[in-house]
Formats: structure tokens, C-alpha cells, sequence
């Protein structure tokens, strides 16, 4: 009796985190759009950058996702953006490198299917409310340029 009760519940919590994962890995790739300067592309820039451009690199390609730390996420993010994430993916702001580094990977994954990373939506120019952010503007005109 036992045995079956906790592959019930064993069910009910991977088929719970695929749902999670699911929802977090589409949350994520909006919320990029609409809070970081350049959108998803420029994310994953700023990650390259940062010396983690395999790691992005196997996001857009076939096969398996590596990781990339929170800490990478944590040193990208200004303190604005980071609230901005929180407060729309109804985390604490010092959840957020950790959901990116969990969640990201999967969402970049299922915005390339062809090895190639649909475009992406713009915001006039991804400011928090009531703040003008006219450098995050400059940086995706930057972007869509080249």
C-alpha cells in the first residue's frame, strides 16, 4: 500500500515540475523581452561575454543544455532588472539568477527549434514603469542593426 501511494505522489511531483518548467521556461523568454536592455539576444550576449558562450551556444543547438551558475545571472542583472523580473515572475528578486540559470536554458531551447533563435519581441524600450531607459533603448537598436 505504501509503495503505491508514493509513486502516486511520485507522478503528481515530476508531472508538477514539467508544468513548473514549462511555465517558467515561456515566462522567462517574455520577461527578457520586456526587462532587459536588448531583449533575450542581448542576455545571452552579455552571458557569452561573460565566458559562457558554449554553455548559451547549446541552449540554440541540438542536444543536451549546459548549465550556466546563477552567479553569471546575478553579476548581469542591475538590481532594477532584477526586481522587474521578480515582481512579474512572482519571485523574491534574489530568486531570479536562480530561476534564469534553471529555467533560461530550456526557454532559449524552444525559441530555436532549427538551431536558430526565432526573433524575438521588442518593447519600445524595455523600462521599468516609470523610468525612462533610453540606454537599454540605444543598446537593442544596437543589436537589431547588426
Amino acid at each position: 500500500m505504501l509503495g503505491s501511494v508514493t509513486t502516486i505522489f511520485g507522478g503528481l511531483g515530476a508531472r508538477l515540475e514539467q508544468a513548473l518548467d514549462a511555465k517558467g521556461a515561456d515566462g522567462l523568454a517574455l520577461a527578457a523581452a520586456k526587462f532587459f536592455p536588448g531583449g533575450l539576444p542581448a542576455l545571452m550576449d552579455g552571458l557569452r561575454a561573460g565566458g559562457h558562450g558554449r554553455a548559451v551556444d547549446s541552449w540554440i543547438g541540438r542536444g543536451a543544455n549546459d548549465a550556466v551558475p546563477a552567479e553569471a545571472f546575478a553579476r548581469l542583472l542591475s538590481p532594477a532588472v532584477a526586481e522587474a523580473f521578480a515582481r512579474d515572475l512572482g519571485l523574491r528578486p534574489e530568486r531570479v539568477p536562480v530561476a534564469l540559470a534553471q529555467f533560461l536554458p530550456a526557454a532559449v531551447d524552444r525559441e530555436s527549434p532549427d538551431g536558430e533563435l526565432r526573433p524575438q519581441p521588442q518593447f519600445s524600450t524595455q523600462a521599468m514603469p516609470g523610468r525612462p531607459d533610453t540606454t537599454g533603448a540605444t543598446r537593442a537598436a544596437k543589436i537589431a542593426a547588426e
